[in-house]
């Protein structure tokens, strides 16, 4: 994949969010279309439809790492942001429903989405891994292994988030969180 010039690439994530939420299959003359290009421009910075899926997930893993980011960052205990994280997350899945459902699709197969796979892991793993990491450090969190805990604890939220999609079409962040939140992370408080 060659990288789009910014105009092009802001038409093209415009079109993708548009054809997502009409719920329309991607493929490249429908997204072109959308985005008023020709398709022979669609094609010159990308093979074909898996590649342009790709440009899609890597679009949205960004705005998911900004937001994750920001979470970690912001004042209070590792838990209070490992909360933050935990909700930004959520509302990021509520935004982008197709985190949901084609970021796990990239996640098996062969390297054909290797570069997802490590933004993924970028993106969602490793600051949650950090503060898990930082949190047994403290003494605040019983955290044995912090790089198993962030995978069951993103798959957790990834998991909830899909079935919740799945079934009713969408789902509010905040009352999820309120209730996954405890399931998940007063699990891994020390206990005095």
């Amino acid at each position: 994949m060659r990288k789009p010039p910014a105009e092009l690439a802001h038409k093209l994530i415009e079109a993708g969010e548009k054809l997502a939420s009409a719920g329309l299959d991607f493929n490249v003359e429908r997204v072109a279309q959308a985005a008023g290009v020709p398709r022979a421009t669609v094609y010159y910075y990308f093979s074909g439809i898996d590649d342009l899926t790709d440009f899609f997930l890597n679009d949205k893993l960004e705005r998911v790492r900004v937001a994750i980011a920001k979470a970690a960052a912001q004042e209070g205990t590792v838990v209070d942001r490992l909360q933050a994280c935990v909700r930004s997350v959520l509302h990021a899945l509520a935004e982008f429903p197709s985190l949901c459902t084609e970021l796990p699709a990239t996640m098996h197969g062969p390297d054909v989405h290797a570069e997802i796979a490590v933004n993924a892991e970028r993106v969602l793993m490793a600051p949650i891994r950090e503060l898990l990491i930082e949190g047994r450090a403290t003494g605040e969190l019983n955290v044995p292994d912090p790089g198993i805990a962030a995978t069951a604890l993103n798959g957790a939220v990834g998991f909830v988030a899909m079935q919740q999609f799945h079934a009713h079409g969408r789902f509010d962040p905040d009352s999820l969180a309120e209730l996954l939140i405890p399931c998940i992370i007063d699990g891994l408080r020390v206990r005095k």
